[in-house]
């Protein structure tokens, strides 16, 4: 009962090829002492050494088993429970991999083999682990460990041969639609190849026409829909207006361009320029502040001047109350440039308004004091200072705001043009 025991246990650790030997050997020698201890130095090494592989096993995942048992192997090759272990992991993984390849040939999708080659990579690595280590005896069983390798190269090889072929077929036949999407999706089909050849047939030239033809032509312009109500200059200034060029992963955009030939139009609305009135505001405050105003002498109660103790007669200070009167006066003028851009596809249908605005602002300050300066705060003896100025034209400042909207329009275009362009 005791060796049935023990036994079970060795089982119940999942190594059932190990127990088996165990039971054969304590039959061959009639119940000695000798493969019950066997057993028990089998029992405390699969309890200790081998236990976090064994986890591993049990939950499938194999690799992390086989990565495991290599580790131990490397140092000690002679651990036959590591040994049998690593085998029983190999054959399912492979097993699992190659069924799993099986299955994707019967499906027989065009697409496949990538996947393919991703396995048969996987099955290449895990071979590459074991191979260093071999040949490994399993003393235990006293046998040659057995690992059927499969030629995983060669079958790299062909899978990859096969899915190149198949990308620039696919992406051959997309390109020929003369679709701008389809053209997309022909410039990623064919630049897969590239992850398995540097070069291959016409591939490169392929490319270039997909990403040629699959990139959007977009139109910038201005429409001018404010009151009109300024000078040449700044007309000037608005007709000259244009954005920064630039391509984008899907897109180019222009500011002169065929309008009937434009995938997409980003138009700029202009719908005021205007120019506000000079203002000028005031703010008036005072302060005050005691100051000496000469001194005065100390009399005792008899009319005697008093004196200090070196005969000289005692003064005091006179102080008096002084006032500053102080005068903050702020001049501002304001320009303002504002409207939308417009996002429309080929059809002029409105894909997305975003307005945008600038404004162009002129200020000036200066403060005077009137009164005592010694009656002021070291804060309002700073603002002291500055001196009016005239203020700038309307169109002036128009101008400059047309300029500010440019910049502003440019970081607009910078947000957005990806996602309405690209598209």
């Amino acid at each position: 009962m005791g060796y049935a025991h023990i036994i079970t246990q060795n089982i119940a650790f999942g190594h059932q090829r190990l127990a088996q030997f165990c039971i054969v050997n304590f039959a061959k020698t009639g119940g000695y002492m000798k493969p019950l201890i066997y057993v028990l130095a089998s029992i405390v090494i699969l309890g200790s050494g081998c236990k976090v592989a064994e986890k591993e096993f049990r939950k499938g995942n194999y690799d992390e088993a086989i990565d495991i048992c290599v580790k131990r192997l490397i140092d000690n090759p002679d651990k036959s429970e590591y040994i049998i272990l690593m085998e029983d992991a190999f054959y399912r993984a492979n097993t699992e991999d190659l069924d799993a390849i099986k299955a994707l040939h019967t499906e027989g999708r065009p697409d496949r083999w990538e996947s393919v080659y991703h396995i048969y990579e996987g099955i290449y690595n895990r071979q590459q682990k074991i191979a260093p280590l071999m040949p490994l005896y399993v003393g235990a069983e006293e046998r040659d460990a057995e690992f059927k390798f499969v030629d995983a190269i060669g079958e790299l090889n062909n899978a990859k041969k096969n899915a190149a072929a198949y990308w620039y077929a696919a992406g051959s036949e997309k390109l020929a639609t003369g679709d701008m999407y389809k053209a997309r999706e022909a410039y990623y089909l064919l630049s897969n190849i590239y992850r398995f050849y540097a070069t291959y047939k016409n591939v490169d030239d392929l490319i270039n026409e997909a990403k040629q033809n699959g990139t959007a032509d977009a139109l910038f312009m201005i429409t001018d829909r404010s009151s009109g109500n300024y000078n040449y200059a700044v007309q000037q200034e608005i007709d000259g207006f244009a954005v920064q060029e630039e391509n984008g992963t899907w897109y180019r955009l222009h500011n002169a361009f065929p309008a009937d030939e434009a995938d997409y139009t980003v138009e700029l609305v202009v719908r005021q320029v205007e120019a506000f009135q000079d203002r000028v505001s005031t703010n008036r405050y005072q302060e005050s502040k005691e100051i000496v105003d000469g001194y005065e002498y100390v009399y005792d109660a008899e009319g005697n001047k008093v004196l200090d103790s070196l005969g000289n007669p005692v003064k005091v200070p006179d102080y008096k109350t002084v006032t500053a009167f102080v005068t903050e006066t702020w001049q501002e003028k304001v320009a303002t440039v504002s409207g939308e851009i417009l996002y429309k596809d080929r059809n002029g249908s409105v894909l997305r308004s975003i307005p945008v605005e600038s404004d162009a602002v002129f200020q000036n300050y200066y403060a005077v004091a009137t009164g005592f300066y010694e009656a002021l705060t070291p804060q309002s003896k700073q603002k002291i200072g500055g001196q009016p100025v005239p203020f700038p034209p309307d169109d002036v400042l128009l101008v400059d705001a047309v300029k500010q909207l440019k910049c502003n329009v440019d970081a607009v275009l910078h947000d957005y043009n990806e996602q309405y362009l690209g598209r």
